[in-house]
């Protein structure tokens, strides 16, 4: 018995679902979240018996084996009271399965592993074909996850510009660059020809209506009247300049979110690679990360230039299909390269609570200083740690912005041919996805290129910031 367009729908999916179910699952059951952040340490000054004893805990857990660890605990815990620290010791602690109490660490949690959802049901149906030697189908959990990853995440960095430890001044100036994106972004939409830069606009304007028509009236009165009312819906269109203000108005609310993280990881990009001279030893990355963290912060501004056809597609002759893979591709590594980052760049932040420590006990008073300043070396060794999370997710959310999109792209880089089987994204034309995904993905990592490298340069012009 033949099955029904709805029918071949939900059985095409079940495969994806379950894959979508069994990484979700893994990514759960093997604390992946915790795997990139837990090995991560912050700095604290030890006051209270129960600080003074986490303290001895992390001295001595440092680079010893599990028997001796739990020997060594076990005296520290029945002598708490010791005064092994000293009255300007810092103590470094691994936050271990204690950062899933930290503020935000669900936000970060939900952004990873979306990003990790949607690359692997990408991947599955890319897959596919080639591997079980199936016709090519479209997996329509790909879109839907996208969609959701997109709209998480910008909403995390939204959310993050009005927490309370904001200060005023970097909302203030979040907004003011999310008005000045909106309207770049417009004017962009506007004057850029299409045959440097093509986001199919002209395509989404002439399908979106008739399409809609057809498909909306084809589950209500049958195909062949449905036919009829896209006949009449043919001369419908969405005016552009409707389409323009759509997408420059969530261009600008991404460009005013990502202002904050581009200063905060700017910085933590410099400490990373520049760290002060006494602190070789205890600061900065290893010499096989510096490379990675030079190229991702390259590869947005690579990616940027490569989406021009003027530079990329004329020069190598590039055919659709072959222009399609490099702005995928390139968006896809520029997410990944972020994400790889991540720990090297919290862990920096986090340095940056020794550094304060360092520089007042061994400023010019000395002693002196840390007496009179302890309180607000450990406030600010405190705010450091309780904003760990929040930096982590101003590092991953750009990436999966770029990841989401570059799969969204990726999955309906092809029209829909006819006879396909309906689905709940077929409702929309695929020429309407590419311009959404293209559009957010390159302004996304337009935006996030552009405010990193002013943020490099207002660092070497030793411009202070506004972030904590």
């Amino acid at each position: 018995m033949m099955s029904t367009p709805d029918e071949r729908a939900l059985i095409g999916m079940l495969p994806y679902t379950a894959l979508t179910v069994v990484v979700t699952l893994i990514a759960v059951g093997k604390n992946v979240t915790l795997r990139l952040l837990g090995s991560l340490t912050y700095y604290l000054i030890p006051e209270t018996p129960q600080e003074q004893a986490k303290a001895r805990l992390a001295r001595v857990t440092a680079g010893k084996s599990p028997s001796e660890v739990r020997r060594r605990a076990a005296r520290i815990k029945a002598n708490i009271s010791e005064d092994a620290e000293g009255t300007e010791s810092i103590a470094a602690v691994k936050f271990g399965k204690a950062l899933v109490l930290a503020p935000y660490f669900r936000e970060f949690d939900y952004a990873l592993l979306f990003a990790i959802l949607v690359v692997a049901n990408f991947a599955a149906a890319e897959l596919a074909p080639f591997a079980l030697n199936l016709p090519e189908h479209e997996n329509i959990l790909v879109p839907m996850l996208a969609l959701v990853a997109v709209f998480s995440s910008t909403r995390s960095l939204v959310k993050l510009l009005f927490d309370r430890l904001t200060p005023k001044i970097e909302r203030q100036a979040a907004v003011a660059v999310g008005v000045v994106g909106f309207v770049l972004a417009l004017f962009f939409l506007l004057l850029v020809p299409t045959s440097a830069l093509d986001f199919e606009v002209a395509g989404t304007s002439k399908e979106l209506a008739p399409a809609m028509a057809k498909k909306i009236r084809s589950r209500v009165v049958g195909r062949k009247a449905a036919e009829r009312v896209a006949d009449v819906a043919g001369g419908m269109v969405v005016p552009e300049l409707q389409i323009f203000i759509g997408l420059a108005l969530f261009a600008g609310i991404i460009t005013g979110a990502l202002l904050g993280p581009a200063v905060r990881i700017v910085r933590s990009y410099n400490m990373c690679v520049r760290p002060p001279s006494w602190g070789g030893d205890f600061v900065g990355v290893s010499k096989a990360m510096v490379p990675l963290l030079h190229a991702s912060f390259a590869l947005p501004v690579v990616t940027v230039f490569a989406w021009l056809a003027p530079l990329s597609r004329a020069p190598f002759g590039l055919t659709d299909e072959q222009y399609d893979l490099v702005r995928v591709c390139s968006l896809m590594v520029t997410g990944v390269a972020q994400v790889v980052v991540v720990p090297a760049l919290v862990q920096a932040y986090l340095d940056g609570g020794l550094v304060a420590w360092y520089e007042v006990k061994h400023g010019e008073r000395g002693v002196q200083a840390m007496a009179a300043l302890r309180g607000v070396v450990r406030q600010k060794l405190e705010v450091t740690k309780h904003l760990a999370c929040k930096v982590a997710v101003q590092a991953v959310g750009p990436a999966t912005l770029m990841i989401a999109c570059a799969c969204l792209l990726g999955s309906k880089r092809r029209d829909d041919s006819e006879g396909a089987t309906e689905n709940i994204t077929s409702l929309v034309p695929a020429v309407c996805w590419r311009t959404v995904a293209s559009f957010l993905g390159w302004w996304t990592c337009a935006a996030w290129a552009t405010l990193i490298s002013a943020g490099v340069a207002a660092a070497k012009a030793g411009v202070e910031t506004f972030t904590r």
